[in-house]
């Protein structure tokens, strides 16, 4: 059984109205324990409907969302679990930052689950540490810490919480190359550290070859195609189609391939590009 399944999951904006929107039209996606999920899709596909309804935070217009087999929404009970089961961290995250201190904003879920301080206290510091903000900064007041470390810190406040699954919609926008990198090594640390799951919405490939084992394509508010990171980005073409792209590293090395050369068109990451390379060149060293 999957940790986290949608059955013909349905959304309508402004259902009844002139302006009526269909966001989601019965997707049905399965979510294990343990994996890096990335959905990706142009705006206006889904993702982040799909996301904040996987959370409890939308009530379906029809079809289900089952957390271990059983509907977020079976009771009111179930729905508050299911908030802390599957945290869900916000686009720009930084900009719900609200508390006076950095402790303070990382400690509000804990203190709404009730728990005794010793425990908050213990989950705020651990969480923390995971992102990378030290015990020194917790004074400090959020609007103080640059654009990168507001990011962790929100982040930091789900991860408190100790969900199942983490939910993160576009963690990198905005960022500069380095807070990009920064937060993609946190994302992979966190499972690596916890065996825990994480989904995460991007828009960018580059992103997603880098920490994904599957991916989900969102497509005028369906799931189009769901694999592993080989198995979507093979299907290029047809990625081009609905407007996005595989890395632009991919791209260089399937030109190569069709222009003659011996490289793998299956390399997504600067890092496998390097890798690649390198077997080339000691291959020729082998044949000379």
């Amino acid at each position: 059984m999957a940790l986290l399944q949608t059955e013909n999951l349905s959304y309508i904006y402004g259902e009844g109205t002139p302006f009526c929107v269909t966001a989601l039209d019965k997707v049905n996606i399965e979510i294990e324990k343990g994996d890096i999920i990335a959905v990706i899709g142009q705006t206006g596909s889904g993702k982040s409907t799909l996301m904040q309804l996987l959370n409890g935070l939308l009530k379906p217009t029809s079809g289900r969302v089952l957390l271990d087999g059983e509907d977020i929404r079976s009771s009111k009970a179930k729905k508050l679990e299911t908030r802390f089961r599957v945290g869900l961290c916000f686009q720009y995250p930084e900009y719900q930052l609200f508390e006076n201190t950095v402790y303070e904003d990382i400690a509000f879920g804990p203190k709404n689950m009730e728990l005794s301080d010793a425990e908050v206290d213990k989950r705020v510091r651990d969480a923390a540490k995971y992102v990378g903000i030290p015990e020194s900064a917790f004074k400090t007041h959020p609007f103080d810490l640059s654009g990168g470390e507001k990011r962790r810190v929100a982040i930091a406040g789900v991860i408190s919480m100790e969900p199942e699954i983490l939910i993160l919609d576009e963690p990198t926008s905005g960022l500069d190359p380095k807070g990009r990198e920064q937060i993609l090594s946190l994302i992979k640390n966190y499972r690596d550290r916890t065996g825990k799951t994480v989904i995460v919405v991007s828009h960018s490939m580059n992103d997603v070859a880098k920490i994904a084992s599957r991916v989900i394509v969102m497509y005028q508010s369906k799931v189009l195609m769901t694999g592993t990171v080989d198995e979507v980005f093979e299907q290029s073409e047809k990625l081009t189609e609905i407007g996005l792209s595989v890395p632009q590293i991919t791209e260089v090395f399937t030109k190569l391939h069709t222009l003659g050369y011996p490289v793998s068109e299956k390399v997504y990451t600067t890092k496998q590009a390097f890798l690649e390379i390198k077997r080339i060149l000691n291959r020729g060293k082998d044949n000379a």
